[in-house]
């Protein structure tokens, strides 16, 4: 897998220390060349045949070479030849592990195993013009998805642009914090459709909701079980102003649990109350959070 810095710096390593390199590619705009395996360039069999020119001759050591010549724009063809990298070296999907909590696995986000992600809007843009395998359309969309709980709103913004449900579901997720209300309208401005936006809005007004119903609605303490004979009357008066002030400042990330919690000072004299407040909080805690 390429490290991060690699795909920053450049696409293709134009210096002769491929050993697997049988083509060399000269951009026509700066003249530069790059060295190409065979394998990576058939990749693109429908790129080749409208796109390059393929002019060959013996080596000395009668080794059969092509040099392609390009006439394509500098913005696609550059120093760095980011397309024949991506056709050279195809990432690797991004790395998985367990969750801590037992949830269903993430992205491992070490350094290096993630592509940037302003890097890969143009990559996806070569695999598409180009007719990349799927294999690597699909290894990058990974890495979007990877990218959702590092920069929210940017792959949000490219994935309900490119009808990518699924990132965008996982980018709204993280866009739960802050509030949107205190993004800045050029922030705003990177989602592409009002319908987009309105989404998101939406999403996060019916977490509150749901948020605010379970907090207000739920009998969850102390319920007839661990009930306190000498704390009842002041234990429930506790959570009761608790909940509903809670119920005034919640946003779509409020870990309404987490709140509730912060009772537990106030109860720890008493194991009773203490226990009943802690079975009410893991009920809390254990229920869908959207």
């Amino acid at each position: 897998m390429a490290s991060e810095n690699s795909y920053n710096t450049g696409y293709v390593d134009s210096s002769d220390s491929q050993v697997d390199a049988e083509f060399r590619v000269r951009s026509l705009p700066d003249g530069t060349e790059f060295r190409v395996s065979r394998h990576a360039i058939e990749t693109c069999e429908v790129f080749l045949e409208e796109d390059y020119q393929d002019q060959r001759h013996c080596s000395s050591c009668h080794i059969i070479q092509h040099v392609l010549n390009s006439d394509k724009d500098q913005m696609e063809l550059t120093t760095d030849q980011p397309l024949f990298r991506l056709i050279q070296q195809p990432p690797d999907p991004p790395p998985m592990e367990n969750a801590a909590d037992g949830t269903r696995p993430g992205f491992k986000l070490d350094a290096g195993s993630i592509i940037p992600f302003p890097v890969l809007p143009s990559m996806l843009y070569l695999a598409d013009k180009y007719g990349l395998p799927e294999a690597i359309t699909c290894s990058l969309h990974l890495h979007v998805q990877a990218n959702a709980s590092m920069n929210p709103l940017p792959v949000y913004a490219y994935a309900t642009a490119h009808n990518l449900p699924k990132i965008a579901a996982e980018a709204s997720a993280h866009l739960l914090h802050p509030p949107l209300s205190s993004y800045t309208k050029e922030d705003i401005q990177i989602i592409p459709t009002l319908t987009a936006y309105h989404e998101l809005l939406r999403l996060h007004e019916y977490r509150k909701y749901k948020l605010r119903d379970i907090l207000l609605n739920e009998d969850i303490f102390p319920h007839g079980y661990g009930t306190c004979p000498v704390h009842k009357q002041w234990a429930t008066q506790l959570w009761e102003q608790k909940r509903v002030y809670l119920a005034t400042q919640i946003e779509a990330a409020t870990d309404i649990a987490g709140e509730m919690r912060d009772l537990a000072g106030q109860l720890s004299s008493c194991s009773l109350c203490h226990k009943a407040l802690t079975a009410a909080v893991d009920m809390l805690q254990v229920r869908p959070k959207g």
